[in-house]
């Protein structure tokens, strides 16, 4: 590491390495792929997904106001791009955040992944979440066959739109298969799933927009029972496109895949690249809007048992 104070500002530039720890989760990703130990949807790009997601976690910062690429092990910084891998999420799109917890980075599905993984492995097409204020006209009903709620009236005032006074939510979850059914929760059941979280449902975000809040919090609820019921089947259909192609587009797919995992990169190769601005938005380790405390891993694949890192 070398210092630099050419302008008298007290400012150090770090030589690093070209390789980083987003190299290297790569390269083991390529690894097993080409070994299929692993399976990745067809419409996921791993390169975009983990680049992007090393730009955001430059920019991450623990309570304490120091970035995670400080604080955090490599180790846990590898393991939490290759959940988000596995995962197959986005951090563009907000469909994970990762959070400084101690030493440790970990990567939180948002309500917005949960949305995508159940669009992806559980057959949902559509799903909608309101919020209940006091004073609205609300009514469900359960059909006694199926078990399956049905909102039969929900009437809103333009007053009572937007206030602080929610006393529940509901997801109206439209499937593939043209069913429908909808999730309601009363605002205790919602407090209770927010004080599973850090924040103990007292951040900004909740004091202020508890009707989104509320919303996210119903749609996770929603999307949990799809993604931990549903199959693998999604990913198998690549493994069935591979086998009707032709003999020439396999050999040079099997050749570049060769060639790109020729030279295998290791955790301990990568270096940890300390030396981007990092921005103030994330100090308080509290994404956005975020209700992560309700979110639960989707245990489609155990990312730990492959990362060997």
């Amino acid at each position: 590491m070398e210092t630099s104070n050419g302008n008298g500002n007290g400012s150090h530039v770090q030589k690093v390495e070209t390789r980083t720890i987003a190299d290297a989760v790569l390269a083991k990703i390529k690894v097993f792929e080409s070994n299929k130990e692993i399976r990745l949807p067809d419409d996921y790009s791993v390169e975009n997904a983990i680049k992007s997601a090393f730009l955001i976690i430059q920019e991450t910062k623990d309570r304490n106001n120091k970035p995670a690429l400080e604080v955090c092990t490599k180790e846990s910084i590898a393991n939490s791009l290759l959940k988000m891998v596995v995962w197959g999420l986005s951090p563009l799109k907000k469909q994970c955040d990762f959070i400084v917890y101690g030493n440790e980075l970990q990567c939180t599905p948002e309500y917005t992944g949960n949305i995508a993984l159940a669009k992806r492995y559980g057959g949902l097409k559509r799903i909608k979440a309101n919020a209940i204020f006091k004073g609205d006209e609300f009514a469900f009903e359960i059909d006694g066959n199926t078990g399956l709620r049905k909102v039969t009236k929900h009437t809103q005032t333009l007053e009572s739109i937007g206030s602080t006074d929610v006393i529940g939510a509901y997801a109206v979850i439209e499937m593939e298969d043209g069913t429908f059914d909808t999730e309601i929760m009363n605002i205790n059941q919602i407090k209770a799933a927010w004080n599973q979280g850090a924040m103990k449902g007292g951040s900004p975000a909740h004091k202020n927009f508890p009707d989104q809040m509320a919303a996210k919090t119903v749609i996770n609820r929603a999307c949990k029972l799809l993604i931990r019921s549903s199959s693998d089947s999604v990913l198998f259909d690549s493994e069935e496109k591979e086998e009707t192609e032709r003999p020439v587009q396999k050999e040079v797919r099997q050749e570049i895949q060769q060639k790109a995992n020729k030279t295998p990169l290791s955790i301990e190769d990568a270096a940890i690249v300390t030396n981007e601005p990092v921005r103030n938005e994330s100090v308080h380790n509290e994404p956005e809007y975020t209700d992560s405390e309700v979110v639960e891993e989707p245990a489609l694949v155990n990312p730990e048992a492959i990362a060997g890192f």
